[in-house]
């Protein structure tokens, strides 16, 4: 018995047969068009061990998946995996390249830190930094603007104040990086 294959353009995908194939126009639709319902979606799932990587055109920059190690969502920013809403923290105690979206634990008891601010961040960008060991008043943290303004000031910042806190958000270019709390 011979079957035939029938070609489907429905975006809603309704049918269930076996020997319809959807049409690109149908997939399409019903992926990007609003024909995916009211119930969930599930994106692929798997380990740390499993995610892609590489250079790839079904993998890119804001590609979305479950880990099942962590039980979390988890996004592709282009350069590594992030966890949607999570707080990332770091313990420092020499100098160091600040990363965005980073709070850090500054212990300058050994002598003054210099931090180096992102080259190229985006707007929007975060950074936290926090004396931990109050020691700012005799061991200065220096944040280096790396070549964007700070407060609008093209010179890098220097905090001598013990117990120190604050949060710095770029701008853009023009006023650059802007304390947001202390």
């Amino acid at each position: 018995m011979r079957r035939s294959t029938e070609f489907s353009s429905d975006e809603s995908l309704a049918g269930n047969s076996n020997t319809a194939c959807p049409t690109e126009f149908a997939v399409r639709g019903f992926l990007t068009r609003g024909s995916m319902g009211t119930k969930a979606m599930t994106p692929p799932v798997g380990t740390t061990a499993q995610r892609p990587g590489g250079v790839d055109e079904e993998f890119n920059t804001g590609a979305l998946r479950f880990n099942s190690e962590l039980g979390a969502l988890e996004y592709y920013n282009g350069s590594a995996w992030i966890q949607p809403g999570v707080q990332s923290y770091s313990t420092v105690s020499s100098s160091f390249n600040a990363v965005a979206g980073v709070k850090y634990f500054v212990n300058s008891g050994g002598g003054q830190i210099t931090a180096t601010l992102p080259a190229s961040p985006d707007l929007g960008a975060e950074i936290t930094f926090m004396d931990v060991a109050k020691t700012f008043d005799s061991n200065n943290l220096i944040v280096s603007r790396n070549g964007r303004p700070i407060q609008g000031d093209n010179a890098n910042l220097t905090v001598s104040t013990e117990g120190a806190a604050f949060t710095l958000i770029y701008s853009g270019s023009t006023y650059g990086w802007r304390i947001f709390s202390i």
